[in-house]
C-alpha cells in the first residue's frame, strides 16, 4: 500500500488568481445586493435599508483595490520586494480610508436615526435581503481570510476585515428588525449598535493607515518582525502557517554583510525576500548578495538533508 505523498504547495500565481476571482465575485454580489437594497428601501421609505445598500458599495471599492494590487503584481516584469511593498502600502491606505468613510457614514446615520426616533426596517424584503447577505458574505470573508494568510498580504487581510464589517452591519440590521417586530419599544436598538460599530470601524481604519505609513511596514500579515526593532535577525515568529516563505532582511544584516541565523517555525525555504523600509531607505547594494547567500544556504542544506537520507 502506497502512503500518500506530501501535498504540493499551491503556487503564488494560483493564489493570486484565486484572490482576484473571489474579489470579482464580491464585486458582482455587492453591486446586486446594494442596488436591490436601495431600490426596495426607496420604495418602502426605509432609510436603514438604503444605508445598508450604500455600504455594499464600500465593499465593492475595497475589492477593486485588491484586484488592482494583485493584477499589478502579475503584470510586473521584475517582482522586486520594494515594488511589492509599495503596492501593499497603497492598497492598505486605500482600504483604511474606506473604513474611516464607513465609520463616518455609520455614525452619522445612527445619530440621525436616534434624533428622529427612526424605527428599524421590519419588512419581509429587508429580512430576506439581509439573511441572504449574511450567508454569502460569511463565505466570502472566510475565503478572503484564508487567502490573506497564504499570500501573506496585509491588503487581502484588510479586505477580509472590510467583508467582516459588512457582516456586522448586516447582523445589526437583521436582528434589530426581528427584535423590533416583537418589542416595539426598543426602536433604538439598531442605532445604538450602529454607533458602537462605527467606533470599531474607525479604530480598524486608523490602525490600517498608521501601520501602512509606519517605518516597520513590510506588507505581510502573518509574520511578526520584532527583529526590526531589535536590530538583529533573532527569531521570526510565524502564526497560523506551516511554511513561512518570507525572510526579512534588516538594516543590521546588510551593514554586516552576512545573513546570520534565521530561526523560523516550520521554515524550510526562504523563497521571498521582503525588504523593510529601513533597508529601502538605506539603499545599500549588499542586499542582493545577501539574497543569493540565503538561496545558496537553503540549497546546500537541502542537498545535505537528501544525502543524509
Amino acid at each position: 500500500m502506497n502512503l500518500p505523498t506530501k501535498v504540493k504547495p499551491i503556487s503564488r500565481t494560483s493564489l493570486i488568481k484565486a484572490a482576484i476571482i473571489i474579489s470579482i465575485f464580491t464585486i458582482f454580489f455587492n453591486i446586486t445586493e446594494g442596488t436591490i437594497s436601495i431600490l426596495f428601501g426607496a420604495e418602502n421609505e426605509s432609510i436603514s435599508l438604503i444605508f445598508f445598500g450604500i455600504n455594499s458599495f464600500v465593499e465593492v471599492t475595497s475589492s477593486c483595490l485588491v484586484i488592482w494590487r494583485f493584477s499589478t503584481e502579475k503584470s510586473l516584469k521584475e517582482k522586486s520586494a520594494i515594488k511589492l511593498i509599495k503596492l501593499e502600502k497603497k492598497a492598505t491606505l486605500g482600504i483604511g480610508s474606506l473604513f474611516i468613510l464607513l465609520a463616518s457614514g455609520t455614525f452619522v446615520n445612527a445619530i440621525i436615526a436616534l434624533v428622529k426616533h427612526r424605527a428599524p426596517n421590519s419588512s419581509v424584503v429587508g429580512l430576506v435581503i439581509t439573511s441572504i447577505s449574511l450567508l454569502i458574505m460569511s463565505f466570502i470573508w472566510l475565503i478572503k481570510s484564508y487567502a490573506a494568510k497564504l499570500l501573506n498580504s496585509f491588503t487581502m487581510a484588510s479586505d477580509a476585515k472590510c467583508s467582516l464589517s459588512c457582516i456586522q452591519i448586516t447582523l445589526v440590521v437583521f436582528f434589530s428588525s426581528l427584535i423590533y417586530t416583537v418589542w416595539r419599544n426598543v426602536w433604538w436598538v439598531d442605532s445604538v449598535a450602529a454607533l458602537i460599530l462605527s467606533m470599531l470601524f474607525a479604530k480598524e481604519g486608523i490602525g490600517m493607515i498608521l501601520w501602512a505609513i509606519s517605518q516597520d511596514f513590510n506588507g505581510g500579515c502573518c509574520c511578526k518582525s520584532d527583529l526590526i526593532k531589535k536590530g538583529s535577525i533573532g527569531n521570526i515568529s510565524c502564526e497560523d502557517l506551516k511554511e513561512c516563505k518570507i525572510a526579512v532582511l534588516t538594516k543590521e544584516v546588510i551593514k554586516k554583510g552576512s545573513i546570520g541565523n534565521i530561526s523560523c517555525e516550520d521554515l524550510k525555504e526562504c523563497k521571498i525576500t521582503v525588504l523593510t523600509k529601513e533597508v529601502i531607505n538605506e539603499g545599500n547594494g549588499n542586499s542582493q548578495n545577501d539574497v543569493k547567500e540565503i538561496s545558496k544556504e537553503n540549497s546546500t542544506n537541502d542537498n545535505a538533508n537528501k544525502s543524509d537520507k
